[in-house]
């Protein structure tokens, strides 16, 4: 029982009652929750893209094409050298090099949020049966940490943020209120909750949270904790039922191979396939929209392919920031870390969609864009801070490995201008069937002399098959690539 005048919840100005809930992860737009971590680092040049026909003309004409297709830009956080030559191996060593320079271990991020915490005071029956109603006994919390073990965000975490971590995911799991947790911080409830959903993409039914102090004087003697719950208990069953349905039909297609570049390629294309990105989707910060609905934006996206991955034996996380895009800067974004035959790298399924570049404003024409856009498909952290900042919430590994990137598995990675391979490209392309050829490039030198020889020069017209009397290109200076429409 609670005993009056010495645990008390406050009431009038003396209540703490604190809300948290979930800002809107659109890829387009966010609305900030309270922003206990502001993202940091420096700033990308924006995304640029450039589509255009390309037509066999005298030097005049040509001048004012090339024009109109590429703009001056400058990257100031590449990690690749500017060079006439940079083969994929001095890309991975360079790579590497700042791998290893970041590798000495950190103290965990939550270690000075419970340094000076004296835990709360447990030791009411009503607290207690709380407690042991959804399975927080001393037994219950060893089993669940056992569980999150190898979980990305909950490796990351002190043993007193792995215990307020299980505590959290029993009661989001239980859908339960007002249970009393192992921290008197504010603080570390705000930040181990991000940890908590970064790793459980199945939460679908919870967008924040409430805490209740309370005190003795001026001294909070323990906290409650209570998920924001958007459904029902019976609504969250029915939904979980049709969401299992469409997830097993999605992993009966999965590849059955021991690569898991292959398996991480079928989930990107297969959310790209299903999905429309929709700025105004119901559910569009869930999975719900995915599975159920055929529409999102980009969390659902992110932890779509995060539950997907993970129930294929597949290590992923949810990865949270911003992005710069053609027509906007510093935009809340997710994507994810994903682990690929013991490497990591970054996998962002929203900007793989056509559907997003179009709908967000990128593009105003899907035509001059593949449905599946790979630029996103395993990609190292010099690549994705191209364009995207990653925020300090949760330590993120330096990504070095080009090993499975999608351009390099699939013989589309040039480390030189090396018109030969180009030919090669072609062939193999047309032999396809393919509607398009993909030049992706290692670096900016590279890129623009193959630029200058194929677009510049009109020496593309020499791999085209069938009509040569033009061909549409779309050049993503950016990125580095420069799609040919055959």
């Amino acid at each position: 029982m609670k005993k009056a005048g010495i645990i008390a919840k406050k009431i009038a100005n003396h209540v703490l009652w604190f809300i948290l809930a979930f800002g809107a992860l659109t890829g387009c737009e966010y609305t900030s929750v309270d922003d206990y971590l502001e993202a940091l680092g420096m700033k990308d040049p924006a995304y640029e893209s450039s589509e255009s026909i390309l037509e066999p003309v005298d030097e005049s004409e040509l001048q004012a094409i090339h024009g109109s297709s590429e703009s001056s830009l400058e990257d100031e956080s590449s990690l690749l050298k500017s060079s006439e030559s940079v083969s994929l191996e001095e890309v991975q060593e360079e790579l590497q090099d700042e791998a290893e320079a970041d590798a000495e271990a950190s103290e965990p991020v939550d270690a000075k949020l419970f340094s000076d915490s004296t835990g709360p005071i447990i030791n009411d029956d009503e607290v207690k049966e709380a407690r042991i109603a959804i399975g927080l006994t001393d037994e219950g919390i060893r089993n669940l940490k056992k569980q999150q073990q190898g979980l990305y965000a909950y490796e990351k975490l002190t043993d007193a943020g792995k215990t307020l971590y299980v505590e959290m995911l029993a009661i989001l799991q239980n859908l339960a209120s007002d249970v009393t947790v192992s921290t008197t911080s504010d603080d570390a409830i705000e930040l181990v909750f991000e940890y908590v959903m970064a790793d459980h993409p199945e939460i679908f039914y919870v967008d924040g949270y409430q805490y209740t102090n309370y005190s003795v004087g001026d001294t909070i003697t323990r906290v409650s904790f209570t998920g924001t719950y958007l459904y029902s208990k019976n609504e969250v069953n029915r939904r979980q039922a049709l969401i299992n349905d469409e997830v097993n039909r999605c992993l009966a297609g999965a590849p059955s191979s021991e690569d898991d570049y292959y398996a991480i390629k079928y989930v990107y294309e297969y959310l790209i396939s299903n999905t429309e990105y929709d700025m105004n989707a119901e559910d569009n910060q869930n999975i719900c929209s995915v599975f159920l609905n055929k529409k999102s934006v980009c969390n659902g996206y992110a932890k779509a392919a995060q539950l997907i991955l993970n129930k294929l034996g597949i290590k992923c996380t949810l990865v949270t920031g911003t992005v710069d895009t053609r027509i906007s800067t510093g935009v809340r974004h997710a994507w994810n870390l994903v682990m690929c035959n013991n490497a990591y790298y970054y996998l962002d399924v929203t900007w793989g969609d056509a559907s997003y570049q179009t709908a967000s404003g990128e593009s105003a024409d899907a035509s001059k864009l593949p449905e599946v856009n790979y630029d996103y498909l395993n990609v190292s952290t010099e690549e994705i801070k191209r364009n995207h900042t990653i925020s300090d919430i949760i330590e993120m590994p330096v990504c070095s490995s080009m090993t499975d990137n999608y351009y390099v598995r699939e013989n589309e990675y040039f480390t030189s201008d090396e018109l030969a391979l180009i030919k090669d490209l072609f062939e193999r392309r047309y032999s396809e069937g393919r509607n398009n050829v993909t030049i992706k490039c290692s670096g900016d030198s590279i890129y623009d002399s193959l630029f200058n020889k194929l677009v510049t020069d009109r020496k593309v017209f020499d791999y085209l098959q069938g009509d040569t009397s033009q061909v549409s290109y779309t050049a993503f200076k950016e990125t580095r690539t420069i799609i040919f429409w055959i």
